[in-house]
């Protein structure tokens, strides 16, 4: 049997749901889940009361419910327990004189069979929040649907709030990926150099996934925008071996074979090397993709991309107190033609090398009644971006020619060490949880950018402007940035809870320092109806990449305009790359105004209603706001045409905002772990649109655009999602995924790759799409299965294009194009 997930976070969540009272008196009904909201039965439910009284024991049924009845009044502690899970423990659980009461626990498995969970009390912090509400992924459901998502990236658009633009990075909140941040098991792994995710943790490796737009735990920082928390699965007691799409795809046209299109098999494996002692978890992918560019002509449509990805974990449990883990992830990988288009054929664009290590050991230790977490982490991204040949880039609004004309050849290392203490509960007026924690991260990036002639051509190829450029200067840029947080998650009683924090950052390259307070609470308003509010407001601040530091290195241009006869026009002027001015800081930021002392900035609030409708519907409504100021943007300026010289600057003046109205519904369906989710998002997102990412990131543009402040390039005003597993007779499965949202924005522009009009105003046809997987297990022996499946795609082959002619000197000027229809595929995996 493939190995169930389970999340290494404990939540317990209390419900007071509207139910019919019995005479007898109040009634308590307790339902135990796993992560993946399956229910857990033969669980051992203890109700106590502080005075002493005989205590009372019920186990859960097959439904994982057991209810109490003709309780008496009083505040009682429920302890749930079952061999090989976590004890969890409920305190101040308050029973009232004719009330109905609806508990919900979730049980976590144990690394050991050991009775004492304090070697497994890793939990994700981030959980440990009421206020902050995250949506949840496990790597078992994901398996299951259409797509079949080989890493954590590829499974974050499931989630209401995150999409990916139409480049392929993601974006959190209608914000770039570098404002967000991304923890493995409570370790940051993004890019140093760049804020980009990289190529992240294959899934089969993850027990869970929690995204939040809106953490008001202090213990988290740099970003602005979302956290996306991952906890990785450890070995069990038992070896168990996936093999997951063991098969390649080939790629048929006009019924011939014209070669393998796909390969992406996945093996994971788990298990104890010493029982009771050290536990091992290893998941590797290997993949072979080539993509289909529909509008340009075979054999030239493909983009291609190759790597390994490989996660190890080794969990050494020294004692029933203490826990050491060391984990590593190896990611190399190898991509040609990116960026492929219609209007980017495969001579204009870049092949790249990437290379991501990354390892970590934690350490795990309870002492003094609280547990104590230490670890230390080495992260290294190198990339090496070049073109196809030394042709001048020729752009065109009918379509681009030439080669692509930046080369860029970096290293980035990071090493950093945590360490957080969570105190034992302390009661005073409730119940208080005080953590404090620091971290402190060395990082260095070196490297070399060149980049070669930019010609702007008319319809007729006459041409208007030419860019040439200085050799560019190696660099090396070092930075130490620290932190330090104190939070309290205090329990005032079974109804309500609040959450404050303060959280101080330093960031030696940009010479800021920073102090974010955050403040949530959780109420269960009505006690007989289960509603739940929760909501926060908080201050937040963006790590500043390195990337940003060696702008002044990068090669300067000279641009020359021409005339129709073919002489110059004006120039050439010389464009100096220099850091800009700052924001004025607020009197949270201790700085100076210095050019180059960015301090990113966001305030974000929310405010949710969560309403249990029936035992398998729960309903939650919410709001978010995040007003964001301080970004770094590129912003032109000049020419002096007394000097022939202008200047882009990097400035931390940029601004965004961003407000979000969500409605979710979570579906409980019988059978196990069958659910469905429906979502739906009402967004605007307003911002300046030149971010620095764009011109300084692994695939920058070749023109830069005056600043402006308009629609972000994936504001998307209204987008509902809908995707679950759900059991059929004879045994089958289907994963249905449906999206319906607004086409991304775009912008008009002219020959000189200027805009024309108000930017980002117009937009995509609007997407739809119906994706399905059908599966079947079948057992060939009481060890080994496998598992069939058939994959359909755009099901109703709705016309989703990819592509528009946006140049108003095109042409075919507002032709959207690049449509990819209804497809089927057919895959199976073994199961042990």
């Amino acid at each position: 049997m493939r190995a169930r997930g389970f999340s290494l976070a404990i939540f317990v969540c209390i419900h007071l749901a509207a139910a019919e009272l019995p005479p007898a008196g109040p009634v308590l009904h307790v339902l135990t889940v796993d992560s993946a909201n399956e229910p857990v039965p033969g669980v051992s439910v203890q109700l106590r009361l502080p005075e002493g009284r005989p205590p009372i024991t019920q186990s859960t049924d097959a439904q994982g419910q057991a209810v109490f009845n003709d309780l008496r009044p009083g505040l009682y502690a429920v302890l749930a327990t079952k061999e090989n899970f976590q004890p969890v423990r409920q305190t101040d659980l308050t029973v009232e004189l004719d009330s109905a009461l609806s508990l919900e626990l979730t049980m976590i498995p144990v690394v050991t069979h050991s009775d004492s969970v304090d070697v497994s009390a890793t939990v994700s912090n981030v959980d440990q929040g009421a206020s902050s509400s995250a949506t949840t992924l496990t790597a078992k459901t994901t398996n299951e649907l259409p797509n079949r998502p080989a890493t954590v990236a590829d499974a974050l658009p499931l989630v209401p709030g995150v999409v990916r633009d139409p480049g392929g990075s993601l974006s959190i909140s209608a914000s770039a990926e570098h404002r967000s941040a991304m923890v493995v098991n409570s370790t940051d792994v993004t890019d140093p150099a760049t804020g980009q995710f990289g190529l992240t943790v294959p899934i089969d490796s993850v027990e869970t996934i929690n995204v939040y737009q809106t953490p008001f735990l202090a213990e988290y920082g740099r970003f602005t925008s979302g956290l996306i928390s991952v906890e990785t699965r450890r070995g069990g007691e038992k070896w168990k071996w996936e093999l997951n799409d063991p098969l390649p795809e080939f790629f048929i046209r006009s019924w011939q074979l014209r070669g393998l299109k796909d390969a992406t098999p996945r093996f994971n494996f788990e298990g104890p090397v010493i029982a009771g002692k050290l536990y091992i978890s290893e998941g590797v992918d290997y993949e072979i993709r080539k993509t289909t560019i529909f509008e340009l002509p075979f054999p030239f449509n493909e983009k291609k991309q190759d790597g390994v990805n490989s996660f190890a974990q080794l969990d050494w449990v020294i004692s029933d107190k203490h826990l050491l883990t060391l984990t590593a992830h190896v990611a190399p990988e190898r991509m040609e033609f990116v960026n492929l288009d219609y209007f980017n054929p495969q001579p204009t664009t870049p092949d790249a090398r990437t290379q991501n290590y990354t390892g970590v050991l934690a350490d795990h230790l309870t002492i003094f009644g609280g547990l104590l977490d230490t670890n230390f982490s080495v992260t290294k991204f190198n990339a090496n971006i070049w073109g196809a040949g030394p042709a001048d880039l020729v752009i065109a609004p009918g379509g681009n020619s030439g080669n692509y004309n930046a080369t860029q050849n970096r290293e980035a290392l990071r090493i950093g060490g945590t360490t957080s203490f969570s105190f034992a509960p302390l009661h005073f007026l409730g119940a208080h949880n005080f953590k404090i924690g620091a971290d402190v991260a060395g990082s260095n990036e070196e490297g070399l950018v060149n980049k070669r002639p930019v010609d702007l051509v008319d319809a007729s190829g006459l041409l208007l402007q030419r860019t040439t450029f200085t050799p560019g200067l190696p660099f090396e840029i070092s930075d130490v940035g620290t932190s330090f947080f104190v939070q309290d998650h205090w329990v005032l009683n079974s109804r309500l809870s609040l959450d404050a924090g303060l959280r101080a950052e330093s960031q030696e390259i940009t010479d800021s320092f920073r102090m974010a307070p955050r403040v949530g609470v959780s109420w269960n308003i009505f006690k007989k109806a289960g509603t739940l509010l929760d909501g926060g407001y908080g201050w937040f601040y963006d790590r500043v990449p390195l990337n940003i530091y060696a702008f002044a290195s990068y090669p300067w241009e000279f641009i020359t305009q021409y005339a129709p006869d073919g002489s110059i026009s004006g120039g050439p002027y010389l464009f100096k790359n220099t850091l800009g001015e700052v924001f004025r800081h607020h009197q949270l930021i201790f700085t100076g105004p210095e050019p180059g002392n960015f301090s990113p900035e966001s305030q974000i609030w929310t405010a949710r209603v969560e309403q249990p409708i029936a035992s398998f519907l729960k309903l939650r409504l919410g709001y978010t706001q995040n007003d964001a100021q301080g970004l770094v943007t590129v912003q032109p300026e000049g020419p002096d045409l007394t000097t022939d010289t202008g200047g882009y600057l990097l400035t931390g003046t940029g601004a965004s905002k961003y407000r979000q109205v969500e409605a979710t519904a979570r579906v409980r369906l019988p059978g196990e772990g069958r659910q469905v989710f429906f979502s739906y998002v009402y967004s605007r997102a307003r911002g300046d649109l030149n971010d620095f990412n764009n011109y300084l990131g692994s695939f920058p543009v070749p023109i830069i655009r005056q600043d402006l402040f308009g629609n972000l390039p994936t504001s998307i005003p209204n987008r509902l999602l809908t995707w679950g597993v759900v059991q059929l007779p004879a045994k089958f499965r289907i994963a249905p995924v449906m999206e319906y949202r607004d086409g991304f924005p775009y912008s008009s522009i002219n020959a000189l790759q200027e805009y024309v009009g108000v930017p980002n105003e117009a937009r995509f046809p609007n997407f739809f799409s119906i994706d399905a997987r059908i599966s079947k297990d079948i057992q060939l022996n009481p060890k080994y299965g496998i598992r069939l499946s058939l994959a359909s795609f755009n099901l109703t082959n709705h016309f989703n294009p990819e592509t528009v002619h946006n140049n108003i000197d095109d042409p075919a000027y507002g032709y959207f194009f690049g449509h990819r229809g209804r497809r089927f595929t057919v895959d199976f995996d073994f199961l042990f």
